[in-house]
């Protein structure tokens, strides 16, 4: 079956820079982006995968200052960490970048056009000032409880629900850093905001056209946020961390970095065409590119991506719009949500570089929290690799000694069985149905299979290792790279040697 060629620009959402990638963030929108960028290449496709490190979070300057160092200094120790741990994960991204002068004068130039045009209005807001931290109540700078499922949760945006708060709906607001009988007293600030409801239809009628592309949570979101008057969204914000506003009446004011966001990705795209397809428009972000865009998240980011994000590009006019947000949900690490600022997680370089990046991958996406919340635990980690990866791929090896070397014929029936994993594995990477736990569990089962047959089915085996290896070149591309360098080694059509496969055993 022959498909018409695609072209995907795919995003991760740029992690904070507060820390390394823990194993929450690699089961999420990087482990994610990597599978369906990998697979449509696979499938003949055209891929563009971009992401950065997201420096102008104010959490870096609560961690900073939680652990005495400079925020700057943190933001660029942060950013390299999370550089290497991609590498070594195997996550092939084509940029991941940091923000440099160029950036910051893309993001203000962006926001200056949409001052010019009108499209950003100038709203009286009033945000708690903290004198003994001497910071307004934002973001990282304010905690409380969210007003719509009564969580706890930080300013802006409710980690558990991902419903939006501000300043005065946070309940019981209080100042980060400060001591316990802090004072806050209420101050009017003019900042720039995009007003969100005057684009309600275009809201509607694009998640009507959307839906068969979007994850079911993320389209209850959505509903939930039509079933009442969306919120002016910050644009600026009275702060002195981020990339200054740099438009008159704004002094003192950074961009809101989840604004930032959005041309953000546009330049990391830029940098990312720029070093793997310099042929294609240059443009890649621009609405008649030919890109689709696809943006991997945690479900706790939803707001920003489908309707700040979402609203900005239909405030500017000329932006490509997602064909599909993929979202992710919570995973847990014994029973509790991964928290890089609690400390409660293991680090991904720690996992990868102790167990190797497929055997990592294979549990991750086996296990992947795409619908529903799901934990980690070591023990069940070991568990699952050595009972549905390792022992298969043992006794496959065991199974076809006797025959390396000598050329075995294919049984009857084995291209109509392995079809229909091939056929299950297109309809698990293909962007409509995408799935990582339908990916690694197909690809579990055969290989069960296939174990299971060996002895009295060598050729079976022999021919359906090879499928397995190029189907599965997404989600484990190291073995996926063994096993074809087993069979380019072997004599035409000879069994190849099958022995020890994956480097780090379990």
């Amino acid at each position: 079956m022959t498909t018409t060629p695609r072209r995907f620009l795919v995003t991760a959402t740029p992690p904070t820079t507060n820390g390394d990638l823990h194993v929450g963030h690699l089961s999420g929108p990087y482990l994610g982006a990597d599978v369906f960028s990998r697979a449509q290449r696979m499938l003949g496709h055209t891929v563009l995968y971009a992401s950065g490190g997201d420096d102008h979070q104010t959490y870096v300057v609560t961690t900073a200052q939680r652990l005495g160092l400079d925020p700057v200094e943190l933001a660029a120790r942060c950013n390299r960490e999370i550089t290497a741990t991609l590498e070594l994960a195997d996550i092939g991204i084509d940029a991941f970048t940091s923000p440099d002068d160029v950036y910051r004068d893309e993001i203000r130039e962006f926001f200056a056009g949409l001052h010019r045009a009108g499209k950003l209005v100038t709203r009286t807001w009033t945000f708690p000032y903290c004198a003994e931290t001497g910071r307004y109540l934002l973001e990282a700078f304010a905690t409380g409880y969210c007003p719509e499922c009564l969580a706890g949760t930080s300013g802006a945006i409710c980690e558990s629900c991902g419903h939006p708060n501000d300043v005065d709906s946070l309940l019981f607001a209080a100042s980060t850093g400060a001591g316990d009988g802090a004072v806050t007293e209420p101050r009017e600030v003019e900042i720039l905001v995009l007003p969100l409801e005057e684009y309600r239809e275009r809201f509607t009628e694009f998640y009507r056209r959307r839906r068969a592309t979007m994850r079911p949570h993320v389209l209850r979101f959505v509903d939930e946020m039509l079933s009442r008057p969306l919120p002016d969204f910050p644009v600026s914000y009275p702060a002195d961390w981020g990339i200054p506003v740099g438009i008159d009446g704004f002094d003192g004011q950074v961009i809101n970095v989840w604004a930032e966001m959005l041309p953000g990705l546009r330049h990391m795209a830029g940098v990312a065409r720029a070093r793997r397809g310099p042929e294609t428009p240059s443009d890649v972000w621009a609405g008649d590119s030919g890109f689709e865009l696809v943006q991997f998240l945690g479900y706790d980011n939803t707001f920003y991506f489908a309707f700040a994000h979402l609203g900005l590009a239909f405030a500017h006019g000329g932006l490509v719009e997602p064909t599909a947000i993929v979202t992710n949900e919570f995973y847990h690490l014994d029973g509790s949500k991964f928290s890089t600022s609690r400390r409660h997680l293991i680090w991904a370089r720690d996992l990868v570089g102790k167990y190797g990046p497929d055997n990592v991958r294979f549990f991750l996406a086996l296990g992947n929290p795409e619908h529903q919340p799901a934990n980690f635990t070591e023990a069940e980690f070991l568990e699952t690799v050595r009972t549905r990866l390792h022992e298969p791929l043992r006794a496959l090896g065991t199974a076809l000694a006797p025959h390396t070397g000598r050329p075995l014929p294919v049984p009857e029936g084995t291209e109509a069985l392995l079809d229909r994993y091939r056929d299950r594995m297109r309809r698990a990477y293909t962007l409509e149905t995408f799935s990582m736990r339908q990916a690694a569990e197909t690809t579990a089962n055969l290989l069960a299979l296939l174990a299971a047959r060996a002895a009295g089915d060598p050729g079976l085996a022999v021919a359906g290792l090879r499928v397995l290896a190029s189907r599965a070149a997404p989600l484990v591309p190291g073995l996926a790279s063994a096993i074809e360098a087993r069979y380019a080694a072997a004599a035409p059509g000879a069994v190849p040697g099958l022995a020890d496969l994956l480097p780090v055993t379990v």
